[in-house]
């Protein structure tokens, strides 16, 4: 009895039932989509203007002079570029090719 393999006979391999998806036996289907859909939603609504005014200018100030005083203490860590020692990796490269 082999070759029959899974299902029996006359029957379908997969049934699908679609009231569990939410659609009723004779309901219209929803379209096929042939078109991608946009890339970026559309903006209904616009941003709020910014605030200006005496008290929003002093606020910027402050917030301008603290960012600056941060970056003067000593604990304000910066990167520090070594070009030379790329340079020498370059040198070091070619002549480690070239023997």
């Amino acid at each position: 009895m082999a070759g029959r393999g899974r299902g029996g006979r006359g029957r379908a391999a997969l049934t699908f039932n679609i009231e569990a998806v939410g659609f009723a036996k004779g309901a219209a289907l929803p379209e096929d989509v042939s078109e991608p859909p946009a890339l970026y939603p559309s903006t209904d609504s616009k941003p709020v203007p910014l605030k200006t005014g005496e008290d929003e200018d002093y606020m910027l100030a402050l917030k301008q002079e603290l960012r600056g005083t941060t970056k003067t203490l000593p604990y304000f860590l910066t990167v520090q570029h070594h070009e030379g020692l790329f340079v020498c990796f370059l040198f070091i490269s070619l002549v480690v090719t070239v023997l």
